[in-house]
């Protein structure tokens, strides 16, 4: 049977699906093994494993700083799309090199979703995006996340030049069920074990009581960069160069308003790159409503496996309320699951669903700031997502994650020499620097403390700061 390759435009997004002869256009999606059991191994146990685990990779601190500095890439038909002349990065490696990659995973590519900043792929065991100058990898299931890191980073050399990572992201809820996870993936400890092997000087973390769900987090970096010919031969001699520690640190800014405005009114403002706030929020809910679920079953809200199908859950739960201006790329499977992946901007936001009474998850995943009502920056905006998503599940139990960037810029001023002009001001003066200074730190406020979402009571808070970063979690049991 040889599979063939349409796309469809959604909105202001592209997604392609694989389709085989008339008969088989949707079932082939779902391969015998995701139909199963959404898993690799041997045989459905009965018992899922939804929690998933995430990697996210960084190799430069900015997409515009992602140039790709490996040989051209071999693009092929598949390729190619309406955003292939704005591709840069690591979303000119090949969609075929991912597939490879994906198989050390063990989850397969059931569709594409693109738009101008970023590509996201569907897979059978959740999720992965790709941006110009990061990735963002998240498997459920038993699958071997971890073992993917060796060929990343092979790929990352490869195309943009890299012989390392800029900084690293890993991270997962506690499993239902570690003994079925293949040996690396059974306990926290040989998964750091591993983690460390690869990268220098990281740091891992279990957050939340031991005797409940808890989440575990493992950073390193960020470290120098290691992209060629982006940084120049002395980056600290002229911090208006883009690549320079100034122009990297204020990037990597949660809000950059202030300290930019200052930067442009002293000449160096047009140098440094506006970026999006760089803001997570994961909802990870157990024990969910079995009346809600029932859409999540092949008959409940469609009969129609994969695309079709997802479509139709999309509609009837509500979940395509939460983002409607979003594109969205979304999958029904055999017997009972969901996965959808959604882009708005430069962000992007999904959801993956295992409805099983005794194993019921979901979570969801998002970096969209849509506007006032979900604003992931404010406590009122958490809110509203928390209380929606939860609406669209009626979990027992859910663990809210916030990760924000911190303001880097304050630690880089502290320490450097800033040549600038504020207020006429001259230049090399310790006004500019104390001025700047001062603004970076406005800027790097923590993030607001979570309002009480209703139906549920807080059963555990933390507060984290991390070198880059600033973490808030949270953990709700339903109130009745």
């Amino acid at each position: 049977m040889t599979g063939l390759s349409s796309s469809q435009k959604v909105g202001d997004a592209q997604y392609a699906v694989s389709v085989t002869d008339n008969t088989q256009a949707e079932t082939m999606l779902c391969t015998p093994t995701c139909s199963t059991n959404g898993t690799h191994s041997d045989g459905y146990t009965g018992a899922f494993e939804g929690p998933e685990k995430l990697l996210e990779m960084w190799f430069a601190p900015t997409c515009s700083a992602a140039i790709c500095a490996g040989p051209g890439a071999e693009l092929c038909d598949e390729d190619q799309d309406q955003w292939s002349e704005l591709r840069s990065g690591l979303r000119l490696v090949p969609r075929a090199v991912w597939r490879d990659m994906l198989d050390l995973v063990h989850c397969q590519v059931l569709s594409t979703l693109c738009n101008e900043h970023l590509d996201s792929y569907l897979l059978s065991e959740s999720s992965f995006f790709v941006y110009p100058h990061k990735l963002v990898l998240k498997t459920c299931g038993t699958t071997t996340l971890l073992y993917a890191i060796p060929r990343i980073l092979e790929i990352a050399h490869r195309y943009l030049g890299v012989t390392s990572a800029y900084q690293v992201f890993y991270s997962r809820k506690n499993f239902m069920f570690p003994d079925q996870q293949e040996e690396l993936h059974r306990s926290w400890e040989k998964e750091v074990a591993y983690l460390d092997t690869h990268f220098s000087e990281g740091s891992a973390y279990m957050i939340g009581k031991t005797n409940r769900d808890h989440w575990h987090v493992y950073l390193c970096g960020p470290y120098e960069t290691s992209l060629p010919s982006v940084l120049g031969d002395d980056t600290t001699a002229n911090n208006s160069a883009e690549g320079s520690p100034l122009v990297h640190a204020l990037s990597r800014t949660s809000s950059r308003s202030t300290v930019h405005s200052l930067l442009e009114s002293s000449g160096v403002g047009s140098s440094v790159p506006h970026s999006p706030s760089d803001t997570t929020v994961e909802i990870l809910m157990t024990g969910l409503d079995p009346d809600r679920m029932r859409a999540m079953y092949m008959g409940g809200a469609s009969s129609l496996e994969g695309s079709l199908g997802g479509k139709a859950v999309e509609r009837a739960t509500g979940i395509a309320d939460i983002y409607p201006d979003s594109a969205s790329d979304s999958y029904l499977f055999t017997p009972c699951g969901f996965s959808l992946n959604g882009l708005q901007g430069d962000g992007y936001y999904t959801i993956h669903v295992t409805p099983e009474p005794h194993c019921s998850y979901a979570s969801f995943e998002t970096t969209v700031s849509s506007d006032s009502a979900i604003d992931l920056n404010s406590a009122a905006g958490v809110k509203n997502l928390v209380e929606q998503v939860a609406a669209v599940f009626g979990p027992r139990s859910l663990t809210v994650t916030v990760f924000r960037a911190r303001c880097d810029t304050v630690s880089v001023l502290a320490g450097s020499e800033l040549s600038v002009d504020v207020d006429g001001v001259g230049k090399d003066s310790a006004m500019a620097k104390t001025a700047l200074l001062s603004a970076a730190t406005d800027e790097d406020t923590v993030p607001p403390a979570f309002s009480p979402v209703a139906g549920y009571k807080t059963v555990d808070r933390v507060l984290y700061e991390f070198d880059h970063y600033w973490l808030r979690y949270a953990y709700y049991v339903k109130s009745d």
